[in-house]
């Protein structure tokens, strides 16, 4: 089919609303102008025919899963910076102290009467910091957040901030803001220590410290109705500037034995485990956070899977948990 008669059928199929036959005749399209060595053009249709497929999969989604078709993937000129996703994360999910559930439930609270609450001139809690050791479930809680709220969930990803834009830091920070603005979202800063460190740290870089101050005038100048949440492992590194800027500080501590039983119970639901072995597993594991718990649990399926067992033995399951305190002996020096 001629490129002519190609662009008038997708027309026709437009307009008839066919959009598998219109994505069809994309692709024989991008086909046509490759073959033409129309180089630029082919990869400037593909493009657009994957945009059309993402949000063909956004709308499949929102059908099943209820999820409102907003926000799915990140703009253009962003998407290397911002990683875009839906969570089915819930808190109920979570193991976390008392007190720290309660301020975590408030910020959806809040977040779920932001309208009865702007009608007395309050606006709910936007801006969240957790800290604590890794693993302890700071990126989990974010996850949370975004599940419950059904919204989506952004992760910013500044590794790629720093690394791939250094000397446009900045200038990127501004434009994700821009769009944090724009589109309600969780948007979670992960390892913010890369961002947040003091200020006035000798071994600090002079564009590190340019962008700690943009970022500080950005976060005092957004309106977003969004949830911004800043995780880090090192909380007592942090320029006091930019605690205060956020609405709640929310520490997450490492597992307690307790902590770790009930996440193994969890985990385990489909064995059986009375109190004295979740104890001994718990126990077990002494020292790690939930994410190795989960990964230890995790090896101890894949390999019950290789042998072609249903589910692993708990003497398997204690044995992945000793490696992982093994392990994590080599590289923090624990006895």
């Amino acid at each position: 089919m001629a490129t002519a008669e190609l662009i008038t059928e997708m027309v026709r199929a437009h307009t008839l609303g066919d959009e598998r036959r219109w994505r069809n005749l994309l692709a024989q399209l991008i086909a046509a102008e490759s073959r033409a060595g129309h180089t630029r053009q082919a990869t400037r249709l593909r493009e657009l025919l994957a945009e059309a497929k993402a949000l063909k999969s956004e709308r499949d989604s929102s059908r099943t899963t209820g999820h409102p078709a907003q926000l799915a993937r990140a703009p253009r000129d962003l998407a290397d910076v911002l990683d875009v996703r839906y969570s089915d994360a819930r808190l109920s999910e979570l193991v976390l102290p008392t007190s720290l559930r309660a301020s975590v439930q408030r910020v959806l609270d809040e977040q779920r009467v932001a309208g009865r609450l702007a009608e007395h001139g309050l606006v709910p809690r936007r801006r969240l910091l957790m800290h604590g050791p890794p693993g302890c479930g700071k990126t989990m809680a974010a996850h949370a957040l975004a599940g419950e709220l059904k919204l989506p969930l952004a992760r910013v990803r500044l590794e790629v901030l720093f690394n791939r834009y250094l000397g446009e830091t900045a200038a990127t920070l501004t434009d994700i803001f821009e769009h944090i603005d724009r589109a309600r979202a969780v948007y979670l800063f992960d390892e913010f220590d890369a961002l947040g460190k003091h200020r006035g740290d000798e071994f600090d870089v002079g564009e590190a410290k340019r962008v700690v101050g943009t970022f500080l005038q950005l976060l005092d100048a957004s309106d977003s109705d969004g949830l911004i949440v800043a995780a880090t492992n090192m909380g007592g590194a942090l320029d006091p500037a930019l605690l205060r800027r956020f609405d709640d500080v929310l520490e997450f501590p490492a597992p307690t034995l307790k902590a770790r039983e009930t996440l193994l119970r969890r985990l385990l639901r489909s064995l059986p485990l009375d109190d004295h072995t979740a104890r001994r597993l718990a126990t077990q594991g002494e020292g790690l956070s939930f994410a190795e718990v989960r990964a230890a649990v995790d090896n101890a399926r894949k390999a019950a899977i290789l042998v072609d067992r249903e589910a692993p033995a708990l003497d398997d399951i204690a044995a992945e948990l000793s490696a992982r305190v093994r392990g994590s002996s080599v590289f923090t020096g624990r006895a």
